[in-house]
């Protein structure tokens, strides 16, 4: 389990992040300012959505004016590549440097690092974010399809050894059974790691894999603003989605696995 700003990550229903998307400081400034009165706990800037400059300096600025805005909040910050889904490509270099300087503003709560880019940049790249004070959230995204459960296992080992505190896991389905393996990940791992993980099937087919968390072991959840601003596809408009996981909410103590009883109220 996790503990951001009194929030623990990894206990009971998945916690609701909700993405801001806008390419302008203007637009990024209202949906802020939105998310400020939302139910989520945790908000993502999607870094790679802003447009209006692509200055190191003119992206700090926009972060620290988020911060600004969202003192309460779990600020999570994201450069999602092109390779991963993102808008606009970024060099391996560029990247680290976004990184680094997001995190020296120590604005940043949680920071979602690629997979594949720390394969390339090591454990100290992680370790240098860290010794900032954010956590790391490594994540993987396949836009094609579902990996092997056994290449999920695996990257998910991978990033515990890297020193990730929460693992990201999100593929599309092309059918039932790749949406079910996604929900039955969390379980497998459980018998290698205690890394708390976010498990997501995207797509409309995947959505179930987004309400059904605490029953899973999935630890965060993403919702939309509205449906004009998701981020990915299958994601729940946040109030929609808070609805839902309610209404799902297990009263009783349960395990996910031989190991892992969970306490949910």
């Amino acid at each position: 389990m996790l503990e951001i700003k009194s929030t623990k990550i990894g206990n009971g229903r998945p916690k609701m992040c909700v993405p801001i998307t806008g390419k302008t400081t203007e637009e990024i400034a209202e949906q802020a300012n939105r998310v400020k009165h939302s139910v989520a706990e945790i908000v993502e800037w999607r870094a790679d959505l802003f447009h209006e400059s692509e200055e190191i300096d003119d992206m700090i600025d926009t972060l620290e004016m988020i911060a600004g805005i969202l003192p309460e909040k779990i600020l999570l910050y994201t450069f999602r590549s092109v390779e991963e889904g993102g808008s606009r490509p970024v060099s391996l270099k560029m990247y680290h440097d976004l990184c680094l300087s997001a995190a020296s503003t120590q604005k940043v709560d949680l920071m979602d690092i690629e997979f594949g880019k720390v394969e390339y940049l090591g454990r100290k790249f992680v370790q240098d974010l860290k010794i900032q004070g954010t956590k790391i959230m490594m994540s993987s995204h396949d836009y094609d399809q579902t990996p092997e459960d056994a290449t999920m296992i695996y990257r998910v080992g991978v990033m515990n050894q890297f020193g990730a505190d929460i693992g990201k896991i999100a593929a599309m389905p092309h059918n039932l059974q790749d949406v079910l393996r996604m929900m039955n990940l969390v379980s497998r791992v459980r018998a290698f790691n205690e890394l708390p993980i976010a498990t997501i099937s995207m797509s409309d087919l995947g959505k179930v894999s987004r309400i059904t968390g605490e029953i899973t072991g999935s630890v965060l959840t993403f919702g939309s603003l509205d449906e004009a601003q998701s981020s990915a596809p299958g994601q729940i408009p946040i109030d929609e989605l808070q609805f839902v996981l309610e209404t799902l909410s297990v009263k009783e103590k349960f395990s996910t696995s031989d190991n892992d009883e969970r306490e949910v109220h």
